[in-house]
């Protein structure tokens, strides 16, 4: 995989910006073949420890969110809750026309048992006055044959 250089992979890797640090030598100079010969050798730890760095960087800045990745994440978040949102109104929905749909056939219900029920307590109020009207019948009955029996006796 190329490694992609970046404005900072430029900067800290173009020679002035270790400019600064050569100055900084605390040791006095020596030879004229041995300062630069220590001199480099100082410099690539620290150039070595600069491009790790860089290449950190890089990497870290690689998996950071960009605000276009932040904006798309929300959108894509959005557009589910919205589909799912969706889907429970539709299921509220089918829901609602089920409970109307039971409420109906509990009121037909109610309707056919009040129905009922008014039928029932006049076959009842029927059987009623209809065994009146046999017991009547038999005591006229009984009576009657009193009377026969003591006629013919008579």
């Amino acid at each position: 995989m190329p490694q992609q250089s970046g404005p900072m992979d430029e900067f800290l890797s173009t020679p002035h910006c270790m400019a600064g640090t050569r100055g900084l030598d605390k040791m006095a100079p020596g030879s004229p073949g041995s300062s630069s010969r220590a001199s480099s050798t100082q410099d690539s730890p620290r150039r070595d420890a600069l491009t790790q760095m860089s290449v950190e960087l890089a990497a870290i800045s690689a998996n950071m969110l960009t605000r276009q990745d932040k904006k798309e994440l929300v959108a894509e978040l959005r557009s589910a809750i919205r589909e799912e949102v969706a889907a429970v109104r539709q299921n509220l929905t089918a829901l609602e026309h089920r409970v109307d749909e039971l409420e109906v056939q509990r009121l037909q219900a109610e309707q056919h048992q009040r129905a009922t029920d008014l039928a029932t307590s006049r076959q009842v109020n029927l059987l009623l006055e209809l065994r009146r009207q046999v017991e009547d019948l038999e005591n006229r009955g009984r009576r009657n044959n009193n009377l026969r029996q003591r006629s013919a006796g008579i």
